[in-house]
Protein backbone atom coordinates (compact mmCIF):
# COMPACT_ATOMS: atom_id res chain seq x y z
CA UNK A 1 0.00 0.00 0.00
CA UNK A 2 1.60 3.25 -0.73
CA UNK A 3 2.20 6.29 1.85
CA UNK A 4 2.46 9.97 1.51
CA UNK A 5 5.17 10.81 3.89
CA UNK A 6 4.10 14.17 4.46
CA UNK A 7 1.00 13.14 6.04
CA UNK A 8 2.96 10.50 8.23
CA UNK A 9 3.71 13.48 10.16
CA UNK A 10 0.35 14.85 10.39
CA UNK A 11 -2.64 13.67 13.37
CA UNK A 12 -5.75 14.83 14.34
CA UNK A 13 -6.08 14.92 17.86
CA UNK A 14 -9.68 14.45 19.36
CA UNK A 15 -9.98 15.99 22.78
CA UNK A 16 -12.75 14.54 24.92
CA UNK A 17 -14.83 13.51 22.20
CA UNK A 18 -17.69 11.36 23.72
CA UNK A 19 -19.77 9.90 20.83
CA UNK A 20 -18.47 6.74 19.35
CA UNK A 21 -20.02 6.82 16.29
CA UNK A 22 -18.01 10.29 15.62
CA UNK A 23 -14.87 9.07 16.32
CA UNK A 24 -15.72 6.07 13.76
CA UNK A 25 -16.71 8.61 11.08
CA UNK A 26 -13.77 10.77 12.12
CA UNK A 27 -11.50 7.58 11.50
CA UNK A 28 -13.28 7.49 8.25
CA UNK A 29 -12.69 10.88 7.05
CA UNK A 30 -9.04 11.08 8.41
CA UNK A 31 -7.86 7.78 6.24
CA UNK A 32 -9.88 9.04 3.02
CA UNK A 33 -7.46 11.67 3.19
CA UNK A 34 -4.20 9.65 3.85
CA UNK A 35 -4.01 10.69 7.49
CA UNK A 36 -3.50 7.68 10.10
CA UNK A 37 -2.07 8.83 12.93
CA UNK A 38 -5.18 9.48 15.50
CA UNK A 39 -4.73 10.91 18.75
CA UNK A 40 -7.43 10.64 21.73
CA UNK A 41 -7.24 13.11 25.14
CA UNK A 42 -9.23 13.03 27.86
CA UNK A 43 -11.03 10.81 26.33
CA UNK A 44 -13.68 8.65 27.30
CA UNK A 45 -14.15 4.74 26.51
CA UNK A 46 -15.64 4.32 23.03
CA UNK A 47 -18.06 1.39 22.22
CA UNK A 48 -15.64 -0.48 19.93
CA UNK A 49 -18.64 -1.98 17.94
CA UNK A 50 -19.89 1.55 17.25
CA UNK A 51 -16.38 2.84 15.96
CA UNK A 52 -15.75 -0.24 13.81
CA UNK A 53 -19.34 0.44 12.19
CA UNK A 54 -18.84 4.31 11.30
CA UNK A 55 -15.36 3.40 10.54
CA UNK A 56 -15.82 1.06 8.34
CA UNK A 57 -11.79 0.02 6.41
CA UNK A 58 -10.76 2.87 8.94
CA UNK A 59 -10.90 0.79 12.12
CA UNK A 60 -7.16 0.09 12.06
CA UNK A 61 -6.63 3.89 12.33
CA UNK A 62 -8.64 3.69 16.17
CA UNK A 63 -6.78 0.45 16.86
CA UNK A 64 -3.46 2.75 16.95
CA UNK A 65 -4.57 5.57 18.67
CA UNK A 66 -2.58 7.53 20.91
CA UNK A 67 -4.79 7.85 24.09
CA UNK A 68 -3.59 10.66 26.82
CA UNK A 69 -4.90 11.84 29.95
CA UNK A 70 -5.14 15.30 28.88
CA UNK A 71 -4.71 17.39 26.09
CA UNK A 72 -1.06 18.68 26.85
CA UNK A 73 0.48 15.84 27.34
CA UNK A 74 -0.40 14.83 23.96
CA UNK A 75 0.66 17.68 22.47
CA UNK A 76 4.02 17.23 23.92
CA UNK A 77 5.81 16.03 20.67
CA UNK A 78 4.56 17.94 17.65
CA UNK A 79 5.95 20.32 16.44
CA UNK A 80 2.72 22.79 16.32
CA UNK A 81 -0.68 22.06 16.62
CA UNK A 82 -3.97 23.74 15.53
CA UNK A 83 -6.69 24.19 17.22
CA UNK A 84 -10.16 24.11 14.98
CA UNK A 85 -13.05 26.49 16.44
CA UNK A 86 -15.61 28.65 15.49
CA UNK A 87 -15.89 30.57 18.81
CA UNK A 88 -14.95 33.88 19.04
CA UNK A 89 -14.46 36.26 21.80
CA UNK A 90 -12.67 39.14 23.42
CA UNK A 91 -10.29 36.24 25.10
CA UNK A 92 -10.09 33.72 22.18
CA UNK A 93 -7.03 33.90 20.30
CA UNK A 94 -7.33 35.55 16.65
CA UNK A 95 -8.12 32.71 14.08
CA UNK A 96 -7.10 31.96 10.37
CA UNK A 97 -9.08 30.42 7.80
CA UNK A 98 -8.56 27.15 7.29
CA UNK A 99 -7.26 27.44 3.39
CA UNK A 100 -4.47 30.39 4.68
CA UNK A 101 -3.38 28.23 7.41
CA UNK A 102 -3.36 24.72 5.59
CA UNK A 103 -0.86 26.64 2.57
CA UNK A 104 1.45 28.03 5.51
CA UNK A 105 1.34 24.20 7.12
CA UNK A 106 1.91 22.00 3.61
CA UNK A 107 5.10 24.15 3.31
CA UNK A 108 6.15 23.19 6.71
CA UNK A 109 5.14 19.65 6.21
CA UNK A 110 6.79 18.89 2.42
CA UNK A 111 10.27 17.73 2.22
CA UNK A 112 12.10 19.00 -0.98
CA UNK A 113 12.09 16.82 -4.01
CA UNK A 114 15.38 14.43 -4.15
CA UNK A 115 16.30 14.92 -0.41
CA UNK A 116 13.84 12.16 1.25
CA UNK A 117 16.75 12.35 4.45
CA UNK A 118 15.47 16.17 4.98
CA UNK A 119 13.63 16.73 8.31
CA UNK A 120 10.66 17.94 8.44
CA UNK A 121 8.19 18.86 11.18
CA UNK A 122 5.03 17.59 12.48
CA UNK A 123 1.27 18.91 13.15
CA UNK A 124 -2.02 17.59 15.37
CA UNK A 125 -5.06 18.78 13.74
CA UNK A 126 -6.89 19.67 17.67
CA UNK A 127 -10.67 19.12 17.77
CA UNK A 128 -12.81 19.55 20.97
CA UNK A 129 -15.65 18.07 22.26
CA UNK A 130 -19.10 17.45 20.45
CA UNK A 131 -21.19 20.03 22.52
CA UNK A 132 -19.08 22.92 23.31
CA UNK A 133 -15.98 22.39 20.86
CA UNK A 134 -12.43 23.32 22.80
CA UNK A 135 -12.64 25.22 25.84
CA UNK A 136 -10.75 28.54 26.56
CA UNK A 137 -8.13 26.60 28.32
CA UNK A 138 -7.77 23.84 25.77
CA UNK A 139 -7.40 26.11 23.10
CA UNK A 140 -4.69 28.40 25.35
CA UNK A 141 -2.60 24.95 24.66
CA UNK A 142 -2.46 24.87 20.59
CA UNK A 143 0.08 27.53 18.85
CA UNK A 144 -3.22 28.61 16.50
CA UNK A 145 -6.91 28.53 16.42
CA UNK A 146 -8.11 28.15 12.76
CA UNK A 147 -11.63 28.55 11.64
CA UNK A 148 -13.80 26.69 8.79
CA UNK A 149 -15.83 28.88 6.78
CA UNK A 150 -19.40 28.33 7.18
CA UNK A 151 -22.85 30.30 6.99
CA UNK A 152 -24.03 31.94 9.45
CA UNK A 153 -27.46 30.27 8.91
CA UNK A 154 -26.03 27.37 10.21
CA UNK A 155 -22.40 27.97 11.84
CA UNK A 156 -22.01 24.50 13.64
CA UNK A 157 -20.18 21.59 11.49
CA UNK A 158 -20.51 17.55 13.11
CA UNK A 159 -17.54 17.10 14.72
CA UNK A 160 -16.67 14.30 12.07
CA UNK A 161 -17.60 16.57 9.09
CA UNK A 162 -14.98 19.17 10.39
CA UNK A 163 -12.37 16.94 10.45
CA UNK A 164 -13.22 15.68 6.96
CA UNK A 165 -13.15 19.21 5.75
CA UNK A 166 -9.70 20.25 7.52
CA UNK A 167 -7.69 17.16 6.32
CA UNK A 168 -9.18 17.67 2.95
CA UNK A 169 -8.09 21.28 2.75
CA UNK A 170 -4.53 19.94 4.28
CA UNK A 171 -4.54 17.43 1.71
CA UNK A 172 -5.32 19.52 -1.26
CA UNK A 173 -2.30 22.10 -0.01
CA UNK A 174 0.26 19.79 0.86
CA UNK A 175 -0.03 18.16 -2.89
CA UNK A 176 -0.32 21.48 -4.32
CA UNK A 177 3.07 22.39 -2.25
CA UNK A 178 4.63 18.66 -3.79
CA UNK A 179 4.67 20.12 -7.18
CA UNK A 180 8.14 21.36 -8.97
CA UNK A 181 6.28 24.71 -9.35
CA UNK A 182 4.30 24.97 -6.06
CA UNK A 183 4.00 27.44 -3.97
CA UNK A 184 7.57 28.76 -2.61
CA UNK A 185 8.04 26.29 0.84
CA UNK A 186 8.44 28.16 3.99
CA UNK A 187 11.32 28.73 6.54
CA UNK A 188 10.46 25.85 8.71
CA UNK A 189 10.17 23.49 5.97
CA UNK A 190 13.35 21.25 5.18
CA UNK A 191 14.25 20.91 8.78
CA UNK A 192 13.21 20.04 12.47
CA UNK A 193 12.05 22.26 14.85
CA UNK A 194 11.99 21.99 18.38
CA UNK A 195 9.00 20.04 19.68
CA UNK A 196 6.14 21.90 22.06
CA UNK A 197 7.51 19.98 24.82
CA UNK A 198 10.96 22.08 24.56
CA UNK A 199 9.39 25.25 23.46
CA UNK A 200 7.45 25.22 26.21
CA UNK A 201 9.96 24.68 28.57
CA UNK A 202 12.00 27.64 26.80
CA UNK A 203 8.95 29.92 27.17
CA UNK A 204 8.59 29.22 30.96
CA UNK A 205 12.60 30.49 30.93
CA UNK A 206 11.83 33.65 28.57
CA UNK A 207 9.38 34.41 31.04
CA UNK A 208 11.28 33.71 34.35
CA UNK A 209 13.78 36.28 32.92
CA UNK A 210 11.65 38.70 32.50
CA UNK A 211 9.75 38.54 35.16
CA UNK A 212 13.27 38.84 37.51
CA UNK A 213 14.15 42.01 35.78
CA UNK A 214 10.92 43.18 37.33
CA UNK A 215 8.76 43.40 34.31
CA UNK A 216 5.83 41.79 35.91
CA UNK A 217 4.80 43.27 38.84
CA UNK A 218 1.11 42.41 39.15
CA UNK A 219 -0.14 40.39 35.95
CA UNK A 220 0.64 39.60 32.68
CA UNK A 221 3.43 36.83 32.85
CA UNK A 222 0.90 33.87 31.88
CA UNK A 223 -0.36 35.67 28.98
CA UNK A 224 3.76 36.71 27.72
CA UNK A 225 4.46 32.93 28.58
CA UNK A 226 1.88 31.74 26.08
CA UNK A 227 2.86 34.71 23.37
CA UNK A 228 6.47 33.57 23.00
CA UNK A 229 5.21 29.79 23.01
CA UNK A 230 3.03 30.36 20.12
CA UNK A 231 5.72 32.66 18.23
CA UNK A 232 8.25 29.87 18.62
CA UNK A 233 6.27 27.14 17.25
CA UNK A 234 4.90 29.36 14.21
CA UNK A 235 8.50 30.39 13.46
CA UNK A 236 9.58 26.79 13.39
CA UNK A 237 12.48 27.66 15.05
CA UNK A 238 14.77 24.63 15.86
CA UNK A 239 16.33 23.38 18.93
CA UNK A 240 19.25 25.35 18.47
CA UNK A 241 17.37 28.71 17.73
CA UNK A 242 15.08 28.44 20.62
CA UNK A 243 17.99 27.94 23.12
CA UNK A 244 19.92 31.07 21.52
CA UNK A 245 16.84 32.96 22.05
CA UNK A 246 16.41 31.94 25.72
CA UNK A 247 20.03 32.43 26.68
CA UNK A 248 19.64 35.88 25.68
CA UNK A 249 16.55 36.37 27.73
CA UNK A 250 18.19 34.69 30.22
CA UNK A 251 20.84 37.64 30.01
CA UNK A 252 18.34 40.53 29.70
CA UNK A 253 16.77 39.34 32.51
CA UNK A 254 20.34 39.57 34.91
CA UNK A 255 20.91 42.53 33.54
CA UNK A 256 17.57 44.04 34.93
CA UNK A 257 17.50 42.37 38.03
CA UNK A 258 20.98 43.96 38.47
CA UNK A 259 20.12 47.74 37.73
CA UNK A 260 17.02 47.44 39.70
CA UNK A 261 19.63 47.11 42.64
CA UNK A 262 18.23 45.38 46.14
CA UNK A 263 14.77 46.61 47.77
CA UNK A 264 14.15 48.10 44.31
Amino acid sequence: MSREPAFDRVAVALCRVEGSTNVGAACRAMKAMGIRRLVLAACPDHDETEVRTYALGAYDVYESAERFDDLGEALGGFSIAAGLTRRVGQRRKESAALPEFASRLAARLVVPAGDAEAPADSAALVFGNERDGLSDAELSLCDEAVRIGTSELFPSLNLSHAVQVACWELREAVLAASKPDGPERGRGAGRTAAPRSSIAREAARMADAMQAAGLYKLAGRSDAEAFLREVAARAALSETELERLSSLFTRLGAVGSLDRGPGR
